[in-house]
């Protein structure tokens, strides 16, 4: 397994924990019958960000930074939509990590193209529906998005750190799940 270089290891270790939290008071809130997920508290404390929908649309607290990763994560669903591999690869960093539910982890770009040629053919990916719920940044480098997505009549979770390359965002992990 290849290093996690030590600001992405330090950024999942203080954003992971809190996402956490954050979903399951989404989801005890949501079992009661409450209207809308509830707030993140923790992740209040970090650099503002945005929160949008797949339109792209953003908060009136968006910064550039999680806009534009936000973005990013948009053309990333739209390469896999359109069964575009090359830009499905090129979303992710040299490097990524890519841990799907029920596959085994891709280290690198041509584990990742080999996992998206094996998902490529599958009519409910291409005809999915993938809403972002939140971006943010995380100082002038990271970011994180999480979305959920509904693939044939099972629901996703996902939640996509990326990092700044160039000028350009990166997903340098991505992982999903389904949610219960």
């Amino acid at each position: 397994m290849t290093k996690i270089p030590q600001h992405r290891a330090l950024l999942l270790a203080a954003i992971v924990p809190a996402l956490l939290l954050a979903g399951c008071s989404a989801n005890n809130q949501a079992m009661k019958g409450a209207a809308s997920p509830g707030t993140p508290t923790d992740m209040d404390s970090m650099s503002p960000g945005t929160t949008g929908t797949a339109t792209g649309e953003a908060s009136p607290s968006d910064t550039a930074g999680g806009s534009q990763a936000e973005s990013a994560v948009q053309g990333y669903f739209n390469a896999l939509k359109a069964g575009n591999l090359d830009q499905v690869v090129s979303s992710f960093s040299d490097d990524a990590v890519v841990a799907v539910d029920g596959q085994a982890t891709a280290e690198g770009s041509d584990a990742i193209r080999t996992l998206f040629q094996k998902l490529q053919g599958s009519n409910d990916m291409k005809q999915a529906k993938h809403t972002i719920d939140e971006s943010r940044t995380a100082g002038d480098q990271d970011a994180f998005v999480r979305s959920t997505s509904k693939q044939g009549d099972d629901d996703y979770r996902e939640l996509f750190l990326l990092t700044k390359d160039g000028e350009e965002w990166k997903i340098s992990q991505f992982m999903n799940n389904q949610a219960s």
